[in-house]
């Protein structure tokens, strides 16, 4: 034991002085090997990072080790809580994607109800025989030949009559609405 605690000494004492490389082969495995555990499996590219944290804080305070004890009881103290905050702040960044994503989906919702709102005041605004084609054809998705069939109307009014109700359609809506709803659909 006599030549372990004067390796330990000789480490704190070289410590105090500001030189690392000691410390780092004497007490770098371990601290890895409890950050990684604790961490997770999920997180261990960042135990590293939270043995850094710990050495250069402990460094940082350097002169107030008393003991080889009290330095690598700090040391682990402060991977623990590098840790803990690391989760901590995982937690979070979970919560606030998950408000985001619902915040996203509120927002798109809104959009589209704005949306269908348009479109529908816009042809309900249409005069009743305008309407009436563009029902038939945009929502029951009949043909033109079975528009005019069933109005008992010819193919050329049915055609006369949709491109009008579109005429005014394209006037009452929002270009990028318009063309959204009806360039590629038409």
């Amino acid at each position: 034991m006599k030549v372990s605690e004067d390796i330990d000494v000789q480490m704190l004492n070289e410590f105090k002085q500001g030189r690392l490389e000691m410390l780092y082969r004497r007490l770098y495995p371990a601290l890895l090997l409890y950050a990684v555990r604790y961490a997770g499996e999920q997180n261990n590219f960042l135990a590293e990072d939270c043995v850094q944290n710990a050495v250069f804080n402990a460094w940082k305070r350097r002169l107030q080790f008393e003991s080889v004890e009290s330095l690598k009881s700090f040391l682990y103290i402060s991977i623990k809580n590098e840790i803990v905050s690391l989760h901590r702040k995982a937690k979070a960044s979970e919560r606030y994607l998950s408000q985001l994503e619902e915040d996203v989906f509120f927002q798109n919702s809104v959009i589209d109800q704005e949306t269908q709102l348009l479109l529908y005041y816009a042809i309900r605004s249409l005069p009743e025989r305008e309407r009436q084609i563009f029902e038939l054809s945009f929502i029951e998705g009949l043909k033109i030949t079975d528009i005019a069939e069933q109005l008992n109307v010819s193919e050329s009014t049915v055609k006369k009559t949709k491109a009008k109700a579109l005429d005014i359609l394209r006037e009452k809506l929002p270009r990028e609405l318009f063309l959204f709803f009806f360039v590629l659909k038409s």
